[in-house]
């Protein structure tokens, strides 16, 4: 293992453990740079740039040009931000614990882990005298969390185009061992669903709560809507039916097909409920009821009821479609407004790539296989994938993560799994040089 031989697990380790310190729900991400900007210049690396979006919001971007001249021009993104702290922990979730082999804290996983063997590539690179074709961009984003259009790589995209321009193909964040209908195999994300934040404002009569007859009630018909609202739709994307062609052959016909899709998500969930809910997630635009918000007084009609909905869409569906979708639902008899809050795209990238044929020989020199999926989730791939660079979001673990520490309580990472993620990326960079 070449890694090991110029980095150690515990530099690493504590790098992870110093930006986990920083408490960046938000804000801060300047913070985290700066203390990766110590290391670097420690090192000599001073190929680097910190764009911030307003104060403290900072993009750290870092490059590492090969010796070689040139060749494949790669980006790999991470995120400095995390999302709040909830939950009873074991640990100071800010504290950078170590106990039994693991590093614990907010972000350890999603997405401060990460980040810390992204800067430890470029560490490694520049050990080893930057003897490669082309050029290794890191950059570690801000607020991709919120998905601020002000911020990050929003920001990035819209006000420094220049970041992107000679970029060739990306990795994005995450990936990692996982366990897939019982067999592990190595995630590779190739593209995700859309996410709508739409608000539903039903109006309705005003007056006492005395009165009853022949009146609207706002809260009335906002339930109304919601109850027959369904909370999904069956719809097999392009993407997603060249998924099931690669992992499944002609048996994909057991998910692309209505009914047969619907008996074989239940006989999966009465074994293994998380795939089950994978399956029928990237089979379907689910449309999830999430906020209500109605009155001020228990006497009196409100003006308005509202609910917040989170809509996961596929790239064929439009957000018109989708809002001419909700509006069939709405009873005739009441006034509505629709108002799009939020809206990430949904993007993927094909899978005959250089960059994923890279990928692909990087997870077989491993010994494992590859399993591509359509994420259900947003990141800011989605933003990149949307200037025609080809994104996959793939790191290399020995061991499948615990995603459902993502977001959770006591998140925490192997700590030589921090290593792993730097050998993987720095054996993808050789591959993209023999391709």
């Amino acid at each position: 293992m070449v890694v090991k031989e110029h980095i150690s697990v515990e530099e690493v380790a504590d790098l992870l453990k110093k930006i986990i310190r920083v408490r960046s729900v938000g804000r801060d991400e300047t913070k985290v740079a700066e203390i990766i900007i110590e290391v670097l210049e420690r090192e000599g690396i001073e190929t680097y740039r910190l764009i911030e979006s307003a104060k403290g919001r900072g993009n750290l971007i870092i490059d590492i040009n090969g010796k070689r001249g040139e060749g494949y021009n790669l980006m790999i993104v991470g995120h400095s931000d995390v999302v709040p702290v909830e939950g009873k922990w074991s640990v100071d979730p800010w504290g950078g614990v170590e106990r039994n082999g693991y590093i614990y804290g907010r972000g350890a996983i999603d997405d401060k882990g990460q980040v810390a063997a992204m800067v430890y590539l470029a560490i490694l690179l520049h050990r080893l005298n930057n003897d490669f074709r082309g050029k290794v961009r890191l950059l570690i984003a801000a607020d991709e969390e919120i998905q601020d259009p002000n911020h990050g790589v929003r920001f990035l995209v819209r006000n420094h185009p220049e970041i992107f321009k000679d970029i060739d193909g990306a990795i994005g964040e995450l990936g990692g061992k996982v366990v897939f209908m019982g067999e592990e195999r190595q995630l590779v994300i190739f593209g995700e669903k859309g996410a709508l934040s739409l608000r539903i404002r039903i109006y309705g009569d005003k007056g006492h709560a005395s009165n009853v007859y022949g009146v609207r009630n706002a809260v009335e018909g906002l339930a109304r809507s919601l109850t027959r609202l369904p909370k999904e739709k069956f719809f097999i994307s392009k993407p997603v039916k060249e998924m099931f062609s690669n992992l499944m052959g002609l048996k994909k016909i057991f998910l692309t097909n209505r009914l047969l899709n619907k008996i074989s998500i239940a006989l999966v969930g009465r074994k293994d409920l998380r795939t089950a809910r994978m399956l029928h997630a990237i089979t379907h635009i689910t449309i999830a009821k999430t906020v209500l918000r109605a009155g001020q007084a228990e006497n009196v009609y409100p003006e308005y009821a509202e609910a917040i909905l989170d809509i996961r869409y596929f790239p064929e569906n439009y957000e018109k479609q989708l809002l001419d979708f909700i509006r069939k639902h709405i009873p005739s008899n009441y006034k509505y407004e629709l108002t799009t809050l939020r809206n990430t795209p949904s993007t993927y990238s094909s899978l005959l790539t250089r960059l994923y044929a890279a990928i692909e020989k990087t997870i077989h020199d491993l010994g494992l296989k590859p399993l591509p999926l359509i994420q259900t989730g947003t990141s800011d791939s989605a933003w990149i994938r949307k200037l025609g660079i080809p994104v996959y979001n793939f790191m290399y673990t020995e061991q499948p993560l615990e995603v459902e520490r993502i977001h959770g309580t006591d998140e925490r990472i192997r700590k030589e799994e921090l290593i792993n993620i730097v050998e993987g990326y720095y054996r993808l960079i050789m591959n993209l040089q023999r391709l």
